[in-house]
């Protein structure tokens, strides 16, 4: 899944175009014939790719060797200082590591003597001294942990053979073994940059007084720029004057270009968005986020490696469920910039969404939120203020209503929701907390919804289980998103059909003075989908044919049919006039078919005793009146049949009784009133035949078993019809 940040082995991995490089690098070192010891070095910045074409070097030499005879072939040692941290343990370590791979029995006799040499020559950098004692004996002084032997009897062997033996004599007899040689002894010490001044120089020193060996050839690696600025820490001269004495043949990394550090950036995204499907990939708006500040975060290859890795880690949990583009960009300010990164995390009513209010109210609030998003810009450290700027106004246009008054409507959320862009304050939180928020629906979920509307079976229990685990009125908040274009023509019928059917036992949803509850969610479902359809006909067929296959549901049958009428100037203000015939869902003839269809469902619920259970009791009962040619009469006797029974009559009240919600200026929150409207009741039933009846319960031992809800009802009524209760 990840891929770690190191160099790669081998020329079939190079996506830089430096094997050729590499290939010369690796063909002087072979060209070089002397026996003198010489010392090479790659120059390159971190992360430039130094140990990759080290690599592709040493393979080329492996191949190119491949022709000589075998006592010809160079042997390659590669020294990691970073494992040894003192100074006489380095020393020690690098010698043994020479005598180690020395003494191999593929290497020849002289290479072994050489190789045995090296080992006492190591004993003479041991972090360790030999002391005898005054009786003669040799015993061990431990310094820094470090054991040299394991019995006096061999320390005593090894302090007798460095007496004998001083440190030129050994050096000596090893520059006579390795200088008679056939083979070139290859040294490679790669990230010197990575050590700390005193070791940088240790190094050095290590190289061109103790290890400059006939027929060695050193091949260093390390930022130039790095090393000479730690020299001059602790030289007294200037450190490139240093480092030029020590190399006597430097080599640049060849520099990647920008188009390169692109190729491979792209080559790897490539491989992470390989299944995005094409109309979610806006190739304008990659141009736009890409130019605008993505691309300036690139500078070398460890650049991408960190930045895909991140991606690699998390675009999998969400790829499904954000913009693939805007999640690109929010990754790599997490990765190059992780305090913006956190400001807006932490800011979301700065960053998403649009400024909904208008006039002086609206300069306050922008001017608040300049402020707060000028402190998360000023936290940009890879990029400049304006550079970041830019690039968040792209992903973030509520910024641009901050700096330049550009307007964005409420149209717009629609659109970011249904694209998941990080904008759209119901997808912000995705794309931070790599999850679904709780009661929230996927794209990818909604999307299977819509498909499964080809069986009509299966949408409809999908939709029952929303319900049940409560996202149902979250499906048809998020629906209206695909109305306009994506949801199939051929699925219109089938979804329109099950909405019309179960649309009463959906929850109310929000209710308030400026919140849509979800009846009328489900109507501009239907409005939406309908009006895919330009015949007034083919809306009508689909209408007629979903209201007569209701059985489950009748107020959404009934207030489908009153808001077509309010299109013809039916039940509204005469001051409004109808709409003109264009912008009709159905014409006249179509209306009054579906009036009579949605009469004969109010008749059929009366009859068998569901219509008095009904929420919305009380619209049902208008629009009886109003469609039905006995309307006024039938409701009537419905009312009356109705309230002979106390259970029937508390239920008429109830469905009489709404609320209404104030809030004084000391309150920071509403207070719920529970009104009714005796004027309304009084359509349907006289208020004085009612009200005998209401005070006879609420004086008897029935109410107190009766729910809250009923009692409440029963109460308000008669509160109201007594003058304590300000009627609605």
């Amino acid at each position: 899944m990840f891929r770690p940040d190191q160099p790669i082995d081998s020329v079939k991995d190079d996506l830089l175009s430096r094997s050729s490089f590499a290939a010369s690098l690796a063909d002087a070192i072979q060209a070089y014939t002397k026996k003198n010891s010489i010392v090479t070095a790659l120059y390159g910045e971190w992360g430039s790719g130094k140990s990759s074409v080290i690599n592709m070097a040493l393979e080329r030499l492996a191949h190119t060797s491949e022709q000589l005879p075998k006592e010809q072939k160079a042997i390659v040692i590669r020294f990691n200082p970073w494992n040894y941290s003192d100074q006489n343990q380095l020393l020690m370590q690098f010698f043994r590591e020479l005598s180690v791979v020395l003494k191999r029995k593929d290497y020849g006799a002289d290479a072994k003597k050489a190789g045995e040499q090296l080992e006492t020559y190591a004993e003479f950098f041991k972090p360790l001294a030999l002391i005898p004692d005054p009786a003669g004996l040799a015993t061990v002084l431990s310094i820094a942990g470090y054991q040299v032997v394991k019995t006096v009897g061999h320390a005593a062997k090894k302090w007798g053979e460095l007496k004998t033996k001083n440190l030129k004599e050994v050096r000596d007899q090893l520059d006579d073994l390795l200088e008679k040689q056939n083979r070139k002894i290859l040294i490679v010490i790669d990230d010197i940059d990575r050590l700390s001044s005193t070791e940088i120089r240790q190094i050095f020193q290590l190289v061109k007084m103790l290890g400059d060996f006939p027929n060695t050839v050193y091949l260093l690696a390390f930022d130039r720029g790095v090393v000479i600025r730690s020299l001059q820490k602790v030289q007294e001269g200037p450190g490139e004057d240093y480092l030029e004495k020590i190399v006597q043949i430097p080599f640049e990394l060849p520099v990647i270009s920008k188009q390169e550090v692109e190729a491979l950036l792209f080559s790897q995204l490539d491989e992470l968005i390989t299944d995005i499907p094409e109309g979610k990939w806006d190739t304008t708006y990659w141009g736009n986020v890409y130019h605008s500040g993505l691309r300036h975060f690139f500078g070398n290859i460890r650049d991408v490696t960190r930045y895909i890795n991140s991606l690699r880690f998390a675009f999998s949990m969400v790829k499904d469920e954000v913009s693939a583009i805007d999640f690109l960009a929010i990754t790599a300010l997490q990765v190059f910039e992780p305090g913006v990164y956190a400001g807006i995390r932490d800011n979301k009513d700065v960053f998403a969404g649009i400024f909904g209010e208008s006039g002086s109210g609206r300069d306050a609030i922008a001017v608040q939120a300049k402020a707060r998003c000028d402190e998360v810009l000023a936290r940009a450290v890879a990029l400049n203020q304006e550079q970041i700027k830019e690039f968040l106004e792209n992903i973030f246009p509520k910024l641009e209503s901050m700096y330049s008054n550009t307007g964005y409507g409420y149209d717009w959320l629609a659109s970011w929701r249904l694209s998941a862009r990080v904008c759209s304050p119901d997808v912000f939180d995705t794309f931070f907390r790599l999850s679904i928020p709780k009661g929230e629906l996927s794209q990818k979920e909604i999307e299977t919804i819509i498909g499964l509307a080809g069986e009509e079976q299966a949408f409809s229990e999908s939709l029952t289980k929303l319900k049940e685990d409560g996202r149902i009125v979250r499906l048809l908040e998020r629906l209206e998103d695909y109305t306009k274009e994506v949801i199939p023509l051929e699925r219109i019928t089938p979804i329109v059909r099950v909405l019309m059917n179960i649309g009463d036992t959906f929850p109310e949803g929000k209710q308030g003075m400026f919140e849509t509850d979800t009846p009328m969610r489900i109507l501009r479902l239907f409005h939406q989908l309908s009006r895919r359809f330009e015949e007034q006909t083919k809306r009508f067929e689909i209408l007629k044919d979903a209201m007569l296959n209701a059985t489950d549901s009748i107020y959404t049958v009934v207030h489908e049919v009153g808001v077509l009428g309010q299109q013809h100037g039916k039940w509204i203000s005469k001051k409004a006039p109808p709409e003109p015939e264009e912008n009709r869902t159905v014409n006249t003839v179509q209306l009054e078919e579906l009036e009579k269809i949605a009469c004969d469902k109010i008749r059929a619920w009366a009859e068998a005793g569901r219509l008095g259970e009904h929420p919305h009791l009380v619209s049902i009962l208008y629009s009886w009146q109003r469609w039905c040619p006995d309307g006024s009469d039938a409701v009537s006797q419905f009312v009356k049949t109705l309230t002979v029974k106390n259970d029937g009559l508390i239920k008429l009240i109830q469905a009489f009784v709404g609320k209404s919600y104030s809030q004084g200026m000391g309150d920071y929150v509403g207070r719920v009133n529970w009104r009714i409207n005796l004027k309304s009741v009084s359509d349907f039933i006289t208020v004085d035949e009612l009200s005998p009846k209401v005070r006879t319960i609420l004086g008897s031992g029935e109410f107190q078993s009766l729910p809250a809800d009923s009692k409440r009802a029963l109460q308000t009524f008669i509160d109201t019809v007594d003058g304590k209760v300000k009627e609605w």
